[in-house]
């Protein structure tokens, strides 16, 4: 009897994913798809920000020459701007790097960094990439969370966020302010100035149960 073996599938690069992707949804829509119909679609659904897709390929209709969706020269210059648009309203606005946005997730939260609080901190900062990004960057959102020595389970406790405060002032000494501490904390993958500010109800008061705590102790 005849044995059969099958080739593994070779991994799909990122460029390939996205070709595969805009060729999948050429099938669907046949008419060549405008940059702002993909724009609705990308915000219900887990697909690269068009942003992100401009950046790599120069412009949308350059990405669907490269999926085989449209031709050089088949469309007029005002096709391909019409083509080309994003949905009103939607300018463009610099993306951040992951590095940037999980920084101001660290920076507002802390580094328990859940998929849920960040897409929702995104809703207030449209600048930080998606979730989904950042899976597509490190394969897993575990994966993602260890390379920039976080997590998404624990979480600081009261004790933590002093203990944080007491280490930052032993090492700032009278250099100590809010705006030292919060950049201390991003450096140090300490309780946020944020954190602190919603655990205390302010910086002062931080302080002041800071050197209240270690005067009893």
């Amino acid at each position: 009897m005849r044995k059969t073996t099958h080739a593994l599938q070779p991994d799909l690069t990122d460029y390939q994913k996205i070709i595969r992707l805009i060729q999948g949804l050429h099938h669907i829509h046949p008419e060549p798809m405008r940059a702002a119909h993909y724009q609705k679609l990308a915000a219900y659904l887990p697909y690269p920000p068009l942003e992100e897709l401009e950046q790599r390929f120069d412009s949308w209709t350059n990405l669907l020459q490269e999926a085989g969706v449209i031709t050089e020269g088949q469309l007029t210059p005002a096709e391909l701007s019409t083509l080309n648009r994003p949905k009103p309203g939607t300018g463009p606005k610099k993306r951040w790097t992951v590095e940037q946005s999980i920084a101001h997730y660290v920076e507002t939260y802390g580094t328990r960094v859940t998929i849920k609080r960040y897409s929702d901190l995104r809703e207030t900062e449209r600048r930080m990439v998606s979730s989904n990004t950042i899976i597509r960057h490190y394969g897993t959102w575990k994966n993602a969370l260890e390379q920039f020595a976080l997590s998404s389970n624990g979480c600081f406790t009261n004790e933590d966020c002093l203990n944080g405060l007491r280490q930052a002032a032993d090492e700032l000494g009278d250099r100590l302010t809010s705006q030292t501490y919060a950049r201390w904390a991003r450096e140090h993958h300490a309780p946020s100035l944020t954190l602190l500010i919603e655990r205390f109800s302010s910086w002062r008061e931080a302080v002041r149960y800071y050197e209240a705590h270690d005067f009893e102790a």
